[in-house]
């Protein structure tokens, strides 16, 4: 275990409306968690929760909306604005501490964990309470930071993890890059593992389970036609593009986007959304 990352447990997606974005994800078939208050950093998130692929791990999609942005920490700030769609990785650390020691030795400059306890309001049910440290992002081609959980548990609700589109776990976080040897190196580095290239012309690479796929722009436009109105690339830059879900059934998952209305395109694999109707991210449902 590399830089005392475990896996990639979930992503931090960026939404400026988080009314409007949970109306958007309910209408792909996603369920989601109650809306819960980070009140000291002024944020605000709701979940789309997957079974895990590993033990001691979550696996999920998390929309997080600024409720108020005089407190948030500047890096969130920045985190917190521009283009909608996935922002960060969140990778588990079984000691956020252990994790951060490790990594500022070796050149990445996370700041001690930060401890954080948030309520959950669950309907009829009453409060539960979160808990958990976090390092908070630093400046990586593809945004990363770490979670250590004191409550997985309730990460782990059965009840939660049914969606109408059959959706049962997030299995890869989807990038593109305009140097992708570069940007390949820069994560096997961080993950201590080798990348392997695979018959889409993407790069994958994981720390545990769920996989970090890189793309040239001309290979993700082959594996994603319908996939248009992100901006450029900068030179030598890297952005998140979205993320590939295992479903139960794909058919099942093309009739439910058939019946909300949505425009899916064909893959080599299964089906996929585009940005405008998920966010910013293209999302692509392939058997599990």
């Amino acid at each position: 275990m590399k830089h005392g990352i475990a896996e990639i447990d979930h992503l931090l997606t960026w939404v400026a409306d988080l009314d409007r974005a949970a109306a958007a994800y309910r209408r792909l078939g996603f369920a989601l968690s109650p809306e819960s208050d980070i009140e000291a950093m002024g944020i605000v998130n709701r979940l789309a929760l997957f079974r895990p692929r590993r033990a001691g791990t979550a696996n999920f999609v998390e929309l997080m909306a600024a409720r108020d942005r005089t407190k948030l920490p500047p890096v969130m700030a920045g985190v917190l604005s521009g283009v909608e769609g996935v922002k960060s990785m969140v990778m588990m650390t079984p000691d956020a501490q252990a994790a951060q020691e490790e990594l500022v030795a070796d050149g990445y400059p996370f700041a001690s964990p930060v401890h954080v306890r948030r309520e959950w309001v669950i309907p009829g049910e009453g409060s539960v309470w979160p808990e958990f440290h976090v390092l908070l992002p630093v400046p990586a081609p593809l945004g990363f930071n770490a979670c250590q959980y004191h409550t997985l548990d309730l990460y782990l609700r059965k009840d939660w993890q049914v969606h109408p589109n059959t959706a049962q776990h997030l299995l890869c976080v989807l990038a593109v890059a305009s140097d992708v040897p570069a940007t390949v190196a820069w994560y096997e580095r961080l993950f201590g593992a080798t990348a392997r290239q695979q018959r889409d012309g993407g790069w994958y690479v994981t720390p545990g389970t769920t996989e970090l796929a890189i793309y040239s722009q001309d290979d993700f436009t082959r594996r994603f036609p319908g996939a248009v109105g992100f901006e450029p690339l900068p030179v030598g830059g890297a952005a998140y593009r979205g993320y590939r879900i295992a479903v139960a059934s794909l058919s099942e998952t093309a009739r439910c986007l058939a019946e909300a209305g949505v425009t899916t395109m064909k893959t080599s694999d299964g089906l996929a959304v585009g940005p405008a109707d998920a966010c910013g991210n293209v999302i692509e449902f392939v058997p599990a």
